[in-house]
């Protein structure tokens, strides 16, 4: 019996593992709350985005269907950005711990920017796959007096997204369109 047990627990945290690995643990940041003269923290999880998906209508318009499409399977979307008087009050250590989530199983860094024009600028981009889906995606900005990092957990159609791009906020970022 309790090998039949200890055998589902495994299977269970196995199946589980790929969706829990999406949603990085960003709790490290916390501490830079104090130097920085603005911190920005969204929490939106799948109970709130499943709320605010039922004010979309898919009859009043077909960029609403769109939308309300693209956010009806996400799990969570969660931004953490601070913005600094001074240069220095963030470090490479500090970002650290979410690189090393991102390095691991299921992530894979698809941008990297570096710019040598405006030092310490960088910008990456990673997402999670699991075989032609995408799962998960997040993103790392980093200047001398601002970082930001942005994950999104959960399915997300890159052809629905491409349709979006530029509007209602999302910017656009150049992805090839399918017409409707």
């Amino acid at each position: 019996m309790r090998a039949r047990i200890a055998g589902a627990l495994i299977v269970v945290m196995a199946l589980a593992s790929p969706a829990l690995a999406q949603q990085l643990k960003m709790d490290n940041l916390n501490k830079l709350s104090d130097a920085a003269r603005q911190v920005v923290d969204v929490t939106i999880d799948e109970q709130l985005l499943q709320l605010a998906s039922k004010f979309l209508s898919s009859s009043r318009s077909a960029d609403e269907a769109e939308i309300k499409e693209l956010v009806k399977d996400l799990k969570g979307v969660y931004v953490k950005r601070f913005e600094f008087d001074t240069d220095g009050k963030y470090s490479t250590a500090d970002v650290d711990p979410i690189l090393k989530q991102l390095r691991g199983p299921g992530w894979s860094r698809i941008v990297g920017v570096t710019s040598k024009a405006a030092a310490g600028q960088n910008v990456e981009v990673f997402i999670m796959f699991d075989a032609a889906l995408i799962k998960g995606i997040a993103v790392i900005a980093s200047q001398p007096r601002e970082l930001t990092i942005v994950n999104v957990v959960g399915p997300i159609d890159v052809d629905r997204l491409s349709r979006l791009q530029g509007q209602f906020g999302i910017p656009s970022l150049e992805l090839p369109s399918k017409p409707r």
